[in-house]
């Protein structure tokens, strides 16, 4: 039996070969691919000097810093929101849901039409967006127009992040520089929390909670300026063959994905709200109609010419586990823990905008330092060991938040619960978004990194929404009165954090991914698979 091989390198070839020399053919190829591209540590070409690399990477890694500042920044001003509106409970948590809502029940569009119009533009009109809105949130007197707008700050979210991962994706290489890039990128998120924090207890004590947004449009607007002249240009691309993209996009797969999920996670906050909870009937039906939508935007785009989210990237290996794992510990981390023990440190212990901010500092401090350790250990220590340990951290983190009592001093389970809980973060971040990289091709990365930020995203809204019902819930059955029965709720939702991040916990145990930019694969079989992708047809 004769074969006829056709590479995917740049070397085409097309001719009849024994097995034999098939294999050796196949092997000498993928040895000098390999090497000679895969694991080069040179400076991309984009990049005219160390210098515009570093400001192309530090304004790309402010994507994913967008949604963490503005929710470090919201978090501790939410009791002074709340007051200035007259709202609490559900009421108050939209003021955190709208922005995450958004953020991910439209992440899938927004990066498929990064990946049609350009990812860089992409960047640019999400930070000038999220400026726009910023501005216009600052003067708003109403709840509900407040909590519109914050949606509509999420869109910038959804937009950027994807967008600027892809541009990095497609940018490096496999190798240790690629590592240390996507290390610095993802320690945007605590490095924006930190900002966040900071700048909004700074705004709160002294100015206004409003003045933060007012900060973010001043700060947005010229990092649009620093994107578009030193992030890596998009391919040259007519108006035409931009709108003639654009119209192939799945629009109706859209607005499938987003009514249905806005109808799940409002009947689940709205449940915490009602007098009669679950037994409303307009959250049951929402409930039901939101999971049937949903069923129905996975069946369409299992059909569809030019689906919203390629259901064949599920089947990547460990991409979907990877999904699930990271689904459970962003619903205990940005569901729970940093939501509710801003409110303990603020309703419960009474504790300053000022003084919340110096408790939760070192979180984000520890976050530099996870995605420092990451960026070194990548290629060393394989992602399933990372991911079990992040999720071990979660765990922890909440189960001391859970027995901890009312007045005990913060360094005794406080202090090192906010660090536990970054440590869990940072490292499942890591892993998580380098496999999606490593997983799919670079033409899907903005598609792919699309599904983890939606992941990412929605997992904050529903950890929220089924934590303010369980803290709702909680309150009408706690024995005692006042501050005490609020503490008593609190602990009701970091109890239901314990679970989530447990399952996580063991579900990671079964995930199967490895080490990320090694120099040398462990076997002759995966250097053909990686850097060959070589389709053989046989031939009678």
């Amino acid at each position: 039996m004769a074969v006829n091989i056709i590479a995917s390198s740049d070397l085409k070839i097309n001719r009849t070969l024994s097995q034999g020399q098939l294999r050796q053919l196949k092997l000498d190829e993928a040895n000098a691919l390999y090497h000679a591209q895969s694991f080069s540590e040179e400076r991309p070409p984009v990049f005219k000097s160390l210098a515009h690399e570093i400001i192309a990477l530090l304004t790309l890694t402010c994507g994913p810093s967008l949604a963490t500042m503005n929710q470090g920044a919201m978090l501790i001003a939410l009791p002074h929101v709340g007051k200035s509106f007259g709202i609490s409970g559900s009421e108050l948590s939209w003021t955190i849901s709208a922005f995450a809502l958004s953020s991910g029940t439209f992440v899938l569009l927004l990066a498929s039409i990064a990946d049609n119009i350009g990812r860089k533009r992409m960047v640019v009109v999400a930070y000038v967006w999220y400026a726009l809105w910023c501005l216009v949130s600052g003067f708003m007197k109403r709840d509900i127009e407040f909590d519109v707008f914050r949606g509509l700050q999420g869109l910038s979210g959804a937009a950027a992040a994807p967008a600027a991962v892809g541009i990095i994706g497609a940018t490096y290489v496999p190798g240790k520089r690629k590592n240390r890039a996507m290390a610095t990128f993802s320690a945007g998120a605590p490095i924006g929390f930190i900002v966040g924090i900071i700048c909004g207890g700074i705004c709160t004590q002294f100015i206004s909670w409003r003045a933060f947004f007012f900060f973010s449009t001043i700060l947005y607007s010229v990092l649009a300026i620093l994107v578009w002249y030193s992030a890596p240009d998009d391919p040259h691309m007519h108006w035409s063959e931009m709108k003639e993209n654009l119209s192939k996009l799945d629009y109706f797969g859209a607005l499938l994905a987003t009514s249905g999920l806005v109808m799940f996670v409002f009947a689940l906050t709205q449940s915490g709200a009602t007098s009669k909870g679950w037994a409303e009937p307009y959250v049951i039906a929402l409930l039901i109609v939101g999971i049937v939508t949903f069923a129905i935007f996975m069946f369409w785009e299992s059909k569809a010419k030019n689906p919203l989210m390629p259901l064949g990237i599920w089947f990547y290996p460990g991409f979907a586990l990877s999904m699930f794992i990271v689904a459970c510990g962003f619903m205990n981390f940005l569901g729970v823990l940093n939501y509710y023990m801003t409110l303990i440190f603020q309703e419960v212990r009474d504790a300053s905008a000022i003084l919340t901010t110096a408790y939760l500092v070192p979180q984000a401090v520890c976050g530099v330092l996870v995605n420092v350790f990451a960026a070194l250990t990548l290629h060393v220590i394989p992602g399933r060991i990372l991911m079990f340990i992040a999720m071990t951290a979660f765990t922890v983190s909440a189960l001391l938040w859970a027995l901890q009592p009312i007045h005990l001093i913060y360094w005794a389970m406080a202090f090192p619960s906010i660090c536990l809980s970054v440590v869990g973060a940072d490292l499942a971040y890591n892993v998580a978004n380098m496999h999606t990289l490593s997983a799919v091709p670079p033409e899907s990365q903005s598609s792919a990194a699309g599904i983890f930020n939606t992941v990412f995203q929605l997992s904050a809204a529903i950890g929220i929404a089924a934590s303010t019902t369980i803290v709702h819930t909680a309150a009408d059955r706690s024995s005692h009165t006042g501050v005490q029965q609020l503490y008593d709720s609190y602990q009701a939702a970091f109890w239901f954090a314990v679970g989530v991040s447990g399952v996580g916990t063991i579900a990671s145990g079964f995930l199967k991914v490895g080490t990320q930019g090694r120099k040398a694969a462990d076997t002759d079989e995966e250097k053909v698979e990686e850097a060959t992708k070589t389709t053989i047809i046989s031939s009678p």
